[in-house]
């Protein structure tokens, strides 16, 4: 019952940004058409008071600034990740025989490839087509049943295609960036899905191989920063992952919600609320002025 709860709240808040996104695109393209047309007399509008004007010049740059930053942080993700292909692309070897069986092991339907580096990671890659990268000094440092874990892991991530969820809660947070608090809670659902790649691991390989890899895979590769991907290891969440692979149950609360991020959210939520209501009632007078 909580879990479903979780995942109506978490689909209720993805579709809740989604709505707004494309409400605010259609309002400020509204409104300049509604400008424009005033201006050459081929539409029927209210009396544009002062206070309408300035009120729809605002809500232009609200909107215009929020889905600028979430173009500015998609398009920078785009590029990131297109260049940490382009990398893999040039490092990658073909997999030792070792990776060859763990993946074979694990029915690893996905392509997975090995690049020759000495940092011991494992991450998920590629938003249209997910794939695993595997280093090789992580393969040299784990066993093969860890290896196997390691790519059980991952495969939820490819399963679930995890980079494009990171690539889209990356540019919501950063498009309400007026609301702390939004991205907050989008880190939580990134959270999520790590702790639910382990659950997954553990079914099919036990806790020991997923804890002994968890600990072993501590790097990320010097291109991985900023982009699109879902990675085995890293400090990020250890305490978290590791409390759930000794209690059987995930921490209830993950990214911490902490005060000064409420505070900080109050005057962005309240201007967006605001803003809402005006524009509700500025749309509302349009529509009665063009029916009569």
């Amino acid at each position: 019952m909580r879990r479903a709860g979780r995942v109506l709240f978490h689909g209720a808040l993805l579709g809740l940004l989604a709505g707004g996104t494309v409400y605010g695109l259609v309002m400020v393209v509204g409104y300049i058409i509604m400008i424009v047309g005033r201006a050459f007399g081929q539409v029927a509008v209210p009396e544009l008071t002062v206070a309408r004007v300035v009120f729809g010049v605002l809500m232009t740059f609200l909107w215009g600034g929020l889905i600028q930053a979430g173009l500015t942080a998609l398009l920078r993700q785009c590029r990131r990740s297109h260049q940490l292909s382009r990398w893999i692309d040039r490092a990658a070897s073909t997999p030792s025989p070792a990776l060859a069986a763990a993946a074979e092991r694990a029915g690893s339907e996905h392509q997975v490839v090995e690049i020759g580096a000495d940092a011991p990671y494992a991450f998920t890659y590629g938003v249209w087509h997910p794939r695993v990268a595997v280093s090789s000094g992580l393969v040299a440092r784990v066993s093969q049943d860890e290896l196997v874990a390691v790519l059980r892991h991952e495969d939820y991530h490819v399963r679930h295609r995890d980079p494009l969820k990171v690539l889209a809660l990356r540019t919501w947070a950063a498009a309400f960036f007026l609301i702390p608090l939004i991205g907050d809670v989008l880190q939580r659902i990134l959270d999520r899905q790590e702790l639910k790649a382990d659950r997954a691991a553990v079914r099919q390989c036990g806790v020991s191989p997923v804890a002994a890899a968890l600990l072993k895979a501590t790097g990320e590769p010097d291109s991985a920063p900023g982009t699109a991907q879902a990675a085995m290891g890293g400090p990020a969440l250890l305490e978290a992952r590791v409390i759930q692979l000794e209690t059987g149950r995930g921490p209830r609360m993950l990214t911490a919600v902490r005060r000064e991020t409420v505070l900080r959210s109050l005057p962005g939520i309240a201007m967006v609320a605001v803003y809402g209501v005006l524009l509700y009632q500025l749309c509302l007078a349009i529509t009665v002025c063009c029916v009569s």
